[in-house]
């Protein structure tokens, strides 16, 4: 139990993850694999009983123009960067040359490290984590029978920069642990059913065939090194771990003063782990899924006014009172399919230069070379989080509460 999620019922729940679906089926409707929910799908499964709200839609009818931050969100942004003046600059994320104007190479002769690409989103997967995907595009079944085959059950995965096309120099290592055939059950719609492991990571140094990222003839396959942290100051790195771990401290009891609707629980506190290897990577892990509960949240808060005409027109529907399982956005009223279309570009508008932040300090965790530097950054993004805070207790105190 590592968050209070404060203000929630099953019902706002519910409604809070079918919307999100709405936001998650423009991306799927395009991506290679269905991905395993996340802990946030998996918390908000639990608030509703076990059983979610789905929609069913056509992903195409809700793809439209990419949105430009609001104006609110724009100085929401600002006031983001500038709570804390000084954290210094994290850095930039590191990108490949676009596949589409890349040559295709030949491979590099002698002893270099060859390895499949996967390229998913803009998600990080870390390192010591599990994740699930549903594998149905042809190309990466063939890419699954190839690693299978080999004995390898070993390829990259990388995050795609949603501006660009751009993929990640560095990647995550995914090891397949289990592989499930469920053509059978699918009608062929899904071939494998695959949970895999994070262990490890590397920086891709050139892809061999980027021509058929576009032709969608094959998978990718790109020249890579592992990473490997050096040895390092461990009493520098000491001081660094003690000085973090006050400071989460610290977070955790302005966000309990504060009675923030998405918080650490004081327990978490000792589940603040800030030792190197599997330790720094289990706490980065908490903080992403942090960051994903906030962004649960502050949809939630744009959602409010539609979930309570949402609920009632489905419990009206129904008669008995209860919520259907799924949903066809065409059995709505006109009117409430307007109001969903109109909140998706909102949510669209105002949450993904959000989410593209929280992703991007991932992603700097990903390329991260050294225990220090990850402690660097987790530093900042906890001194982050306390300046919001801080000034959100200013303007409190100011105007009385």
């Amino acid at each position: 139990h590592v968050f209070d999620l404060d203000g929630w019922d099953s019902k706002a729940w519910c409604i809070a993850m079918l919307l999100r679906f709405f936001a998650l089926v423009v991306l799927v409707g395009t991506c290679s694999a269905w991905v395993s929910p996340s802990p946030m799908a998996a918390i908000a499964r639990g608030r509703a009983g076990g059983r979610p709200i789905e929609l069913s839609q056509r992903p195409s009818s809700l793809c439209g123009p990419k949105l430009r931050p609001t104006r609110s969100t724009s100085r929401a942004l600002s006031l983001r960067m500038d709570a804390v003046e000084d954290i210094a600059d994290p850095g930039s994320i590191e990108w490949l040359p676009p596949a589409q104007i890349s040559q295709d190479v030949e491979p590099s002769e002698g002893n270099v490290m060859t390895i499949p690409l996967f390229p998913l989103g803009g998600y990080p997967y870390l390192p010591h984590s599990e994740h699930t995907l549903s594998i149905f595009e042809p190309r990466y079944r063939a890419m699954y029978n190839d690693i299978l085959f080999s004995g390898s059950r070993r390829f990259a995965v990388c995050t795609v920069d949603p501006n660009t096309g751009s993929f990640s120099r560095y990647a995550a290592v995914l090891y397949l642990k289990e592989l499930k055939e469920v053509s059978e059950q699918t009608g062929d719609a899904v071939k494998f059913i695959c949970d895999h492991e994070v262990i490890g990571r590397v920086k891709i140094d050139r892809i061999l065939n980027p021509s058929s990222w576009m032709k969608a003839d094959t998978y990718l396959k790109v020249e890579a090194e592992e990473m490997v942290d050096p040895e390092e100051d461990e009493e520098a790195n000491r001081k660094k771990e003690e000085a973090l771990a006050e400071d989460f401290q610290k977070l955790v009891d302005l966000q309990h003063e504060l009675e923030e609707s998405v918080k650490f629980t004081k327990g978490s506190v000792g589940n603040f782990k800030t030792g190197p290897g599997e330790e720094i990577w289990a706490t980065t892990r908490m903080w992403q899924n942090f960051g994903e509960q906030k962004l649960l949240s502050i949809q939630a808060t744009l959602q409010q006014d539609f979930q309570k005409k949402l609920i009632k027109f489905l419990q009206d529907e129904k008669g008995d009172g209860k919520i259907p399982g799924v949903i066809n956005i065409s059995d709505l009223p006109p009117a409430l399919q307007s109001e969903v279309k109109s909140l998706q570009q909102r949510m669209q508008a105002d949450i993904e230069p959000i989410q593209e932040e929280y992703q991007r300090a991932m992603q700097l965790m990903m390329q991260s070379d050294s225990h220090s530097r990850r402690l660097d950054l987790l530093s900042g993004l906890v001194k982050t989080e306390m300046g919001l805070l801080d000034v959100k207790k200013q303007i409190k105190n100011m105007f009385g509460g």
